[in-house]
């Protein structure tokens, strides 16, 4: 049963994976174990989340050559099987963001891997029966990439930038030839660092991937947080606009100034990723019952 990051990147080592997760450099792993990621996820389990109403639509996210009206395959917050499985077969792609809340098995593999790196990490299940999956993206984080079912042809281009914000539009498909160029089969996993612009086209059949991203915190967070510290801040909650003359707003604005520097020079990386931490330990699942599976996994 996969529930480490030791079992999810065998026979590859932590040491060797985290010194190319810290250089985002690509990871492949052919497996000679095709059934390895079966206790994670599989057709029937992601059925059944979908039938009993379990997984909310809202959290459902289509790719398709036309854009589709969530009217077509929601109604009410709840997702309609039949519907969704007809566009599915007619190529959109299924993206079920933030898996992991609803698959016991997946948020403690997810809880693992971020308690040893620190990392916001969540899992995502793409599912696809077409060619609406081969346009190019670019990765925005670091994503780790199970094959559970079916395969994929997947090429990378070399990063235009090693750290991507998470706002950054997707580029046109880049010129150059890609440097990797490989299918996953069942079993297999890859490391795709952000920044990369990849392609993933379906094989035959179907295919059903599992995607757990890594999102390391950054200095933007860190500002962010800042601010939130200030949230009640008598000096931050003053009117910048009700002054009666240059004097008091150029005293208003010096009191500002300090108070921020002030805040500045007393914060710690430490302390910030201390409250992330304890953030990411009061996260929970969505018990799920109904499937031998989902039992096991509560």
């Amino acid at each position: 049963m996969v529930s480490t990051l030791q079992h999810l990147i065998a026979p590859l080592t932590e040491t060797e994976f985290l010194a190319r997760f810290r250089e985002r450099t690509v990871a492949f792993v052919r497996t000679s174990k095709p059934q390895r990621f079966d206790t994670l996820l599989d057709w029937d389990e992601l059925n059944y989340l979908v039938a009993s109403g379990l997984y909310p639509a809202e959290e459902l996210r289509l790719r398709a050559s036309m854009p589709i009206p969530t009217s077509f395959y929601a109604d009410q917050g709840r997702l309609d099987g039949a519907a969704l499985a007809s566009l599915f077969e007619q190529g959109a792609q299924l993206i079920f963001n933030r898996l992991d809340r609803y698959v016991p098995r997946l948020f403690r593999l997810c809880h693992q891997i971020a308690e040893q790196t620190g990392e916001r990490v969540t899992a995502d299940a793409i599912a696809i029966s077409g060619m609406d999956g081969a346009r190019a993206h670019l990765n925005t984080e670091d994503a780790c990439v199970l094959q559970i079912a079916g395969s994929t042809r997947w090429e990378l281009r070399s990063p235009s930038t090693g750290n991507p914000p998470e706002d950054m539009s997707v580029p046109t498909p880049p010129q150059r030839a890609p440097f990797f160029d490989e299918i996953l089969s069942v079993g297999d996993f890859l490391f795709v660092p952000a920044g990369c612009s990849h392609r993933c086209e379906c094989g035959t059949g179907r295919s059903l991937q599992v995607r757990i991203a890594l999102e390391p915190p950054t200095g933007r967070d860190v500002v962010t947080w800042l601010v939130s510290q200030l949230a009640t801040d008598e000096a931050f909650n003053s009117p910048l606009t009700r002054y009666a003359d240059a004097d008091a707003f150029a005293s208003h604005e010096a009191a500002l100034k300090a108070r921020l520097i002030e805040q500045v020079q007393a914060w710690s990386i430490a302390a910030f990723l201390a409250e992330r931490a304890a953030a990411r330990a009061n996260e929970g699942v969505i018990c799920i019952q109904g499937t031998q599976k989902a039992a096991e996994s509560a």
